[in-house]
């Protein structure tokens, strides 16, 4: 077996925080694993091919437990949270044992019975954008969207939504957030994990026919969830399910209006919806890493990857690697195969892709039929990108729509 590398080779450039697609075809052609320092703060070793990520992901010694990634401050302290104790912060067996708790919960029927109150909240978006002449994507529809679905889905008060979107909404490397982002972010988390406490105990003195409730009942024998996977679950997915559909929705019409020829195509064949959200995942993915550690020694392209080391699939690198994807850079919502990695892969593949699936099909078919013509409404220099080691997200998108 080859010796393990052991000094880093260089650091991930800022810019490609905001157009990560040139660095990382330059990191493909230059080698199959690169020991890189991150930019914030942490060294990892980076596997951007899809042919070694893809089965890298269902290798056991491919690890994604928590304690692997326990943050630790300048003082020597271990940050303390609420969100590690959910299935994809742990391995099998417990990750086994916390899926099947939650799928019990977490149905596709369960799902579907969403799609008509998804429909409806899409037309009442969609009548105030219409009145308006023109829309800010972003704040009149993929925030709000995905904010009442969670909100119905968990049984949160509306009242409540506009709270919780601010207390969930995070960008790591963003100039307005001064000192430590990993402190912001675990004081975010903390006030979430506050708020599901609350959500908990009330649903146990009044029940209702909602997620939190069914979590709350679900049992595999005599196992179910404790308290803290029941806080971290919800947490789950108030961040997975609000932020992912948000970022889907916004960055696959941002896609469509600078590829008009896809566009018009999906709309005269609105029954392309399916494929065409499955290139929105491929094209400009949400997620923008999958991590995890080394149990124990792993060899990827001939490199051996040392016990114990911070491990990144790059997301962007391998849904645009022309290995996999023939013509990556260009958006065809016609693509089949279309094996893209945004909702990861294997054990860990992500239990909300059928919800975040459902919204973005209605919330995209809807807009292209009641504005089949939009267009961008602002120069497209003039859209940028949220500066996001872990998500791609707009920081707007202004459209000018056309009735």
């Amino acid at each position: 077996m080859p010796e393990a590398a052991t000094a880093p080779i260089g650091s991930i450039p800022h810019a490609a925080l905001t157009d990560p697609y040139p660095y990382y075809e330059n990191l493909r052609a230059s080698g199959r694993v690169h020991r890189l320092n991150t930019p914030i703060g942490l060294e990892a070793w980076f596997v951007p091919h899809y042919e070694d990520a893809r089965p890298l992901l269902i290798d056991p010694r491919f690890s994604k437990a928590a304690h692997h990634s326990d943050v630790v401050h300048e003082d020597g302290q271990k940050a303390e949270s609420s969100f590690a104790d959910n299935m994809v912060s742990t391995d099998p067996p417990e990750h086994t044992r916390l899926r099947k708790l939650v799928q019990k919960a977490f149905t596709r029927r369960r799902i579907e019975l969403l799609r008509p109150r998804v429909e409806q909240f899409t037309d009442d978006l969609l009548d105030r954008m219409e009145r308006a002449g023109e829309a800010e994507l972003m704040e009149d529809f993929s925030y709000p969207l995905p904010m009442m679905v969670i909100g119905e889905l968990l049984g949160i008060p509306v009242e409540d939504l506009a709270d919780l979107r601010h207390k969930s909404v995070f960008w790591f490397l963003e100039e307005d957030y001064a000192g430590n982002p990993v402190d912001h972010f675990r004081a975010r988390q903390a006030a979430i994990g506050e708020y599901v406490r609350g959500l908990i105990e009330h649903r146990r003195s009044h029940p209702g026919d909602d997620l939190v409730q069914g979590l709350i009942e679900a049992r595999d024998g005599e196992n179910r969830l404790s308290e803290k996977e029941l806080v971290a679950t919800v947490m789950l997915l108030i961040f997975a399910g609000f932020l992912t559909t948000v970022n889907l929705i916004t960055n696959g019409m941002y896609a469509l209006v600078r590829n008009p020829d896809q566009q018009a195509k999906l709309v005269v064949q609105p029954d392309l919806i399916g494929s065409a959200v499955e290139e929105f995942l491929r094209y400009d993915s949400s997620l923008s890493l999958i991590e995890g550690h080394a149990k124990e020694d792993i060899e990827v392209g001939g490199t051996v990857i040392p016990a114990d080391s911070l491990i990144i699939v790059p997301v962007h690198s391998v849904n645009r690697d022309p290995q996999a994807f023939p013509d990556p850079h260009r958006l065809d919502i016609t693509r089949n195969p279309n094996p893209h990695l945004a909702f990861s892969h294997g054990v860990h593949h992500c239990l909300g892709a059928p919800l975040a699936r459902l919204e973005a099909q209605v919330a995209i078919t809807a807009l292209l039929r009641r504005f089949p013509d939009m267009t961008l409404a602002c120069d497209p220099g003039e859209v940028r990108w949220h500066r996001d080691f872990f998500q791609r997200s707009l920081h707007a998108l202004p459209l000018r729509l056309k009735p």
